[in-house]
C-alpha cells in the first residue's frame, strides 16, 4: 500500500491555512521586495540631492571666479574645509586636479565599476581617507572653454545606516503580517468548516439511527443546505433499493412455496409422478429466473438514457409478440427525451406495461413519451375493458403474492410500481378516452 503523501497527512483546515501563508508569503514578499526598492532609491536620491546642490554651487563659483588653479574659491561651503569631514570635491582638468580642503593631501580612488546614472550625472561609490563609505557625483563641465570633470564625494554612513533601519523594520513588518495572516487563517479555516462539521455530525447521527434525515438540522448554509438534501436523496434512493430487495425476497419466497409444497407431497407418494415433478420444476426454474433477472436491472443506478429509443426498441418487441391480434400501435415521442436511470429498469416497466395493453387492447395502442420538470411522463391507452377503480390499488400494491395477482394487469403493474418507485417516481392508473386503461408512469 503506498505511503499517503503529506498533503493528505494535513487536513483541510491545514490544507487552507497552509495555502493562505503561502499566499500572502508571495504577496508580502513582492510588496516588500517593491517597497524596500523605492525607498531605498528615495533614501539615495535624498543624498544625490545633497551632492547635485554642493556641486551646482561649486561650479556656480569657479565660472564666476575664472580660476582653476585656486582651491579656496568654495570657502563658503564649510564642510569642504574641515579637514577628512567626509565631504570633498575633485576638478580634473587638462592642467591637473584641483580638491577642496578637507581632502587635505590624500588621494581618493574612485573605481567605475559601481557606477550608475543618477539624476545629476554618473553615481558611483568609493572609500574616503579614513574608510568611510563615500557616494560620488561625477560631473563634466564646462569652465571658461575648458573640458573639465567635477567629483562630489559625500558620507554614505548614515545613510547605510537609515538603509539598514528600513530592512529591519520591512522585515519585521512582514513577520508580523504573516503571523496575522496565519492566525486570522487560522480562525477563518475553523469558522467556516463548522457547517460541514455540524453536516458530518449530522449524517453521523442519520447512520446511527438518531435522525432519519440529514436536513433534519438545518442551518448549514446557502452552500452545504443543497449538499444536505443530495445526501439524503441519495440516502433515500439507497432506502428504496434496500427494501425492493426485501419485497423481491418475499415474493420469490411465496412464488416458491407452492411448487416445493407439490414437490414434498409427490416425495411423499410411493410412485411419485415424474410428469409433475418436472413441470413443478420448470415452474421453479422460471420463478427463479426471472427474480434473478429483477435484480441485476439496477435499479436505483443513474445512468443517461435516451426514452425514446428505449421506447421504440420494446414497442417493437410487443408488436412481434401480439402480431397475431392485428392491433394498431401509435407512437408520440420526440428525439432528445432522456432520463436519468438505468436502461434495463426503464425497458421492464416499458415491457409490462405495453405488454399488458396488448393482452387487452381490442384495436389501438397509443404510447406517448414527453418530458417534464427534468424527468420523463409516459401515457399507454388501449381500447379494452380497462380496471376497475376499486381494483387498481390493489394491482399496484408492492409485495404482493405472486399467486394473487389478477391475471393479465396484477403482475406486471406491481413490477412497473416498484421499480418506479425505487427511483422516485409513480405509476397511476387511469380510465383512457377510449373508455380503457391508460397508464401514467412517472419517472424523476
Amino acid at each position: 500500500m503506498p505511503a499517503p503523501r503529506r498533503t493528505e497527512r494535513l487536513s483541510l483546515a491545514g490544507r487552507l491555512t497552509v495555502l493562505g501563508l503561502l499566499a500572502a508569503l508571495l504577496c508580502s514578499g513582492a510588496a516588500g521586495w517593491w517597497l524596500r526598492t523605492e525607498l531605498h532609491t528615495v533614501v539615495l536620491r535624498s543624498l544625490e540631492g545633497e551632492l547635485a546642490d554642493r556641486a551646482e554651487r561649486i561650479e556656480a563659483e569657479l565660472v564666476a571666479d575664472g580660476r582653476l588653479n585656486d582651491p579656496s574659491f568654495s570657502s563658503q561651503l564649510l564642510e569642504f574645509n574641515a579637514i577628512f569631514s567626509g565631504w570633498y570635491w575633485t576638478i580634473d582638468h587638462q592642467g591637473g586636479q584641483l580638491r577642496s580642503r578637507s581632502l587635505w593631501d590624500a588621494t581618493l580612488a574612485v573605481p567605475r565599476d559601481t557606477a550608475v546614472p543618477g539624476r545629476s550625472g554618473l553615481l558611483l561609490q568609493a572609500h574616503g581617507p579614513r574608510q568611510e563609505r563615500l557616494l560620488v557625483l561625477e560631473q563634466d563641465i564646462d569652465a571658461l572653454g575648458m573640458p573639465a570633470t567635477l567629483r562630489v564625494f559625500g558620507p554614505m554612513d548614515q545613510v547605510l545606516v537609515d538603509l539598514d533601519r528600513i530592512d529591519r523594520v520591512l522585515l519585521l513588518a512582514q513577520v508580523l503580517f504573516l503571523l496575522a495572516v496565519a492566525v486570522a487563517t487560522r480562525v477563518q479555516a475553523r469558522l467556516g468548516l463548522r457547517p460541514l462539521q455540524r453536516l458530518q455530525r449530522s449524517l453521523g447521527a442519520v447512520r446511527e439511527g438518531r435522525q432519519k434525515a440529514v436536513s433534519d438540522e438545518p442551518g448549514f448554509g446557502p452552500d452545504l443546505d443543497p449538499l444536505a438534501r443530495t445526501l439524503d436523496a441519495v440516502l433515500e434512493r439507497n432506502a428504496r433499493v434496500v427494501e425492493r430487495a426485501r419485497h423481491q425476497a418475499a415474493d420469490l419466497s411465496h412464488a416458491l412455496k407452492k411448487p416445493l409444497a407439490v414437490l414434498s407431497l409427490e416425495a411423499q407418494r410411493s410412485a411419485p409422478d415424474p410428469a409433475a415433478l418436472q413441470a413443478q420444476t420448470r415452474a421453479m426454474e422460471r420463478v427463479i429466473d426471472r427474480h434473478l433477472a429483477r435484480l441485476a436491472s439496477g435499479a436505483g443506478s443513474v445512468e443517461r438514457t435516451d426514452a425514446g429509443a428505449a421506447v421504440r426498441q420494446v414497442l417493437a418487441l410487443v408488436q412481434r409478440l401480439h402480431a397475431p391480434r392485428g392491433l394498431a400501435w401509435t407512437l408520440q415521442a420526440d428525439d432528445g427525451v432522456f432520463w436519468n436511470g438505468s436502461p434495463a429498469d426503464l425497458e421492464e416497466m416499458l415491457g409490462n406495461l405495453l405488454d399488458n395493453a396488448g393482452k387487452w387492447a381490442r384495436s389501438a395502442v397509443t404510447v406517448a413519451v414527453t418530458p417534464a420538470e427534468g424527468g420523463i411522463v409516459v401515457r399507454i391507452e388501449d381500447d379494452g375493458p380497462g380496471l376497475p377503480p376499486q381494483a387498481r390499488d390493489a394491482a399496484l400494491q408492492r409485495g404482493q403474492r405472486f399467486d394473487q395477482q389478477a391475471e393479465g394487469h396484477g403482475l406486471g403493474l406491481a413490477i412497473v410500481s416498484d421499480i418506479a418507485d425505487t427511483y422516485g417516481g409513480s405509476l397511476s392508473l387511469e380510465t383512457a378516452p377510449a373508455g380503457g386503461l391508460c397508464a401514467v408512469l412517472q419517472l424523476p
